[in-house]
């Protein structure tokens, strides 16, 4: 249903090349200007070509030498010379529909799908040959406009707003399914893992313990492949931790039933996860997770001091 076929972004490229071919240098006049435009969007064009297919679910955006997301740098590239030119849609001419297209293409990796759509709709509506993998594009893109990743909800604890967060989350479930093996299989399980991330503070916030716990264990059961796996096993760690934290407390306050084995349980699952999460290759992640070791053994050594 979602199949969209690889020729949509190497269109970009081909037709940008051929605009600088077609318009021989020394031309005087607008041409020249024309051609100037086209050099420089088919060097933008060839950079976002590059990482289209960047797997950013599983690895993460891409980054330029100048630190800053290649698709914010194209877009902004690429609205400088959509300014520069400055021509009514009805004036457009090859370069123009380019240029919005290309605009489309990182509007949509950005996760800006509203915009994406629009930007697909007048390159669709310019009457070039980039229409029908203008309307293409669009049509395979609008699920997404459909349930935004936008939140607008305060998410302080009212119980519509877990029946918000579970529609969400049901809804980009099925359409990360639906997606599978196409171009927006990565963006797809972006949105559901945002979401069910998003849900699962509200849980930890809300309804602490076994519900929270068990929500994260789904979380990362659901998104083994994601380059957020061990931030999620950390997050699962805090949790546990929190549990073990709790237990204690209620000891100091009360000074009875302390529930040792509930408080070991938990600290040696809170452990356990910070040591999976330091295992993964992800530096920043690896580091975190060691220094929460760090730090739950020392609050662990405190426990023993003070309790019975």
């Amino acid at each position: 249903m979602y199949q969209l076929c690889s020729r949509s972004w190497i269109s970009v490229g081909l037709l940008s090349l051929l605009l600088v071919a077609c318009q021989l240098p020394g031309r005087p006049g607008p041409e020249q200007g024309s051609l100037h435009a086209a050099e420089h969007l088919a060097l933008i064009a060839a950079e976002l070509e590059m990482h289209l297919r960047d797997d950013t679910y599983r690895y993460g955006r891409a980054v330029g030498a100048d630190g800053r997301n290649v698709f914010a740098s194209a877009l902004w590239r690429l609205d400088r010379l959509q300014r520069h030119r400055a021509r009514p849609l009805d004036r457009w001419e090859n370069v123009d529909v380019v240029i919005e297209f290309a605009r489309a293409r990182a509007l949509e990796r950005l996760r800006r799908y509203s915009e994406a759509l629009a930007a697909y709709e007048r390159a669709a509506s310019a009457g070039t040959m980039l229409g029908e993998v203008a309307t293409e594009a669009r049509e395979a893109l609008a699920p997404f406009a459909l349930h935004p990743g936008e939140v607008t909800l305060q998410l302080v604890g009212k119980p519509e707003e877990r029946d918000f967060l579970d529609q969400r989350v049901s809804q980009w479930r099925e359409l990360a399914w639906e997606f599978r093996n196409t171009s927006y299989e990565g963006l797809a399980f972006e949105e559901l893992e945002a979401w069910e991330m998003l849900r699962l503070e509200w849980l930890a916030r809300n309804e602490p313990g076994p519900i929270a716990v068990a929500a994260c264990e789904r979380l990362i059961e659901r998104h083994r492949d994601s380059k957020l796996y061990a931030k999620h096993l950390i997050r699962l760690g805090d949790l546990y931790a929190r549990e073990a934290s709790s237990e204690f407390m209620r000891y100091r306050v009360h000074r009875g039933g302390f529930d040792v084995e509930h408080y070991q349980r938990s600290l040696d699952q809170a452990l356990s996860a910070y040591e999976l999460a330091s295992a993964e290759s992800r530096p920043s992640f690896a580091k975190l997770a060691k220094q929460k070791i760090d730090e739950l053994l020392t609050a662990h050594e405190a426990v023993y001091a003070d309790a019975p």
